[in-house]
C-alpha cells in the first residue's frame, strides 16, 4: 500500500529524515570477532550393594573367554550424568586441523580429530575391580586412554557392562574433548569422597549403581553410535582391597587380551589406594 503526500511540507520532513538516516550508515564501525568458551554438565553419583567376589590373580593364564552370569545377580542401568567440554576456540581462520562439519563431527579445538571415534582409538588398560570390602562398593572404576595424536570429541559415547540378567550403561552427552593420547575413567561415583579423590576427567554409570565391575569376571564395551570402539573381557580377580590392575604402559597392545601381562599397581594416588588413574601405567612393567 503506497502513502501518498500531499503536502509540500511533508516532503521536506521526509528528505531530512533520509540524510540523518546516510548519517547514521556512514559512521556505523563494522564487527568482527571470534567466540571463546566451554560448558559443563553436572556429574553424577553412583551406588549400589552387591556382594560376591572371588578368583585368584595369579591364576590369571592366556586370552580370556566371557564369563557367564546368574540371572539372579542384580542389574543397572545406565548413562553419563557428567558431561563437559574442554575448553575449546571456535573460529573461521580455515585451519586444516578443525573437523569437518560435512562430516557429521562437530568443529572443535585446535587439533581436533577430523573424524568419529572408530575401533581401536580407545584403550581400556586399568582396573579397580574392588576399592573396599565387602558389598556396596561404590569407588570402582576403570581407565581409559586415546591411542590418538588429535583432540577427540567423546560426544554420544556409549559405554555397557552386563550385571546378571541386566546391563549397566552410560553415555556421554554433549561435547567432551580428549586431548592427545589423554585418558579418562569410567567410576561408580563422581563424589571424591566416594571414589577416593579420583584425578582427572570422570564418566559415571547413569542412576545410583555401584559394584558394576565384579571380581569374578565382566566384558567391558565402548561403542559411538552402535560401531564397536573397544572391548575387554577380564576373568576373575582378586588383586587386593585398593589396588587395581594395569596393563603396562610399555606392552604392545596386541598383548592386553592375554591377563599374564597385566599387573598390581605399585603407585598409590591416595593414601592406602593404589593405581594410576588418569595417568600412564608406567609404575608396572611389561613381562
Amino acid at each position: 500500500m503506497q502513502r501518498h503526500l500531499v503536502r509540500g511540507s511533508g516532503a521536506a520532513v521526509l528528505a531530512s529524515c533520509a540524510a540523518v538516516v546516510l548519517v547514521c550508515v556512514a559512521s556505523a564501525p563494522s564487527c568482527s570477532g571470534r567466540s571463546v568458551g566451554s560448558s559443563a554438565g553436572a556429574p553424577g553419583s553412583s551406588d549400589e550393594s552387591e556382594g560376591g567376589y572371588g578368583g585368584s590373580f595369579p591364576a590369571l593364564v592366556g586370552p580370556v573367554a566371557p564369563p557367564t552370569y546368574d540371572d539372579n545377580e542384580a542389574g543397572a542401568t545406565a548413562a553419563d550424568r557428567d558431561a563437559e567440554n574442554a575448553p575449546g576456540e571456535a573460529s573461521d581462520d580455515g585451519d586444516a586441523s578443525r573437523s569437518n562439519p560435512a562430516s557429521g563431527v562437530d568443529a572443535g579445538p585446535d587439533g581436533a580429530c577430523t573424524s568419529a571415534l572408530s575401533r581401536g582409538d580407545l584403550t581400556i588398560d586399568e582396573l579397580m575391580v574392588e576399592s573396599v570390602a565387602g558389598s556396596g562398593d561404590d569407588g570402582e572404576w576403570f581407565e581409559v586412554t586415546s591411542a590418538l595424536d588429535c583432540t577427540v570429541n567423546l560426544n554420544r559415547l556409549h559405554g555397557e557392562c552386563p550385571r546378571g540378567s541386566k546391563v549397566a550403561t552410560f553415555d556421554v552427552a554433549g561435547d567432551r574433548w580428549l586431548p592427545p593420547r589423554g585418558t579418562f575413567v569410567v567410576a561408580d561415583s563422581s563424589d571424591p569422597a566416594i571414589n577416593h579423590r579420583l584425578p582427572g576427567l570422570i564418566v559415571v554409570w547413569l542412576g545410583h549403581t555401584g559394584d558394576v565391575l565384579r571380581n569374578q569376571g565382566s566384558t567391558l564395551t565402548l561403542s559411538l553410535d552402535g560401531a564397536l570402539v573397544d572391548t575387554l573381557t577380564y576373568p576373575s580377580l582378586a588383586p587386593g582391597v585398593g589396588i587395581s590392575v594395569a596393563f603396562p604402559s610399555g606392552c604392545d597392545g596386541g598383548l592386553r587380551s592375554d591377563f599374564t601381562h597385566w599387573k598390581r599397581s605399585t603407585a598409590s594416588w591416595f593414601p592406602g589406594f593404589f593405581g594410576t588413574p588418569n595417568a600412564p601405567n608406567t609404575d608396572v612393567e611389561c613381562p
